[in-house]
């Protein structure tokens, strides 16, 4: 089985930028501070984007389907967030 180090690179970088980004957003989702839980529901909002910038260029099979599944939880506690976002 032959590796394409491109695209085990963009793997990696959407998996790195997928576990930042539910890095901010439990911080987001623990803050009580309304700034604080602006900046990381935003740093969250980036790396959401980013990976939807840049998933379609990665198709690598399995590993395809768990970038996707992990997007959406991503997005579903995005989504989840915006209420306390638009009221802080």
């Amino acid at each position: 089985m032959s590796h394409d180090p491109a695209r085990d690179g963009n793997v990696a970088f959407l998996r790195v930028e997928l576990e930042t980004g539910m890095t901010f957003v439990r911080v987001a989702e623990t803050a009580t501070a309304p700034d604080k839980i602006k900046r990381n529901f935003s740093n969250a909002k980036k790396a959401y984007l980013t990976v939807c910038r840049f998933i379609n260029q990665s198709d690598s099979g399995p590993e395809s389907a768990k970038l996707h599944k992990k997007l959406k939880q991503l997005e579903r506690r995005l989504q989840a967030l915006e209420p306390r976002v638009a009221t802080s």
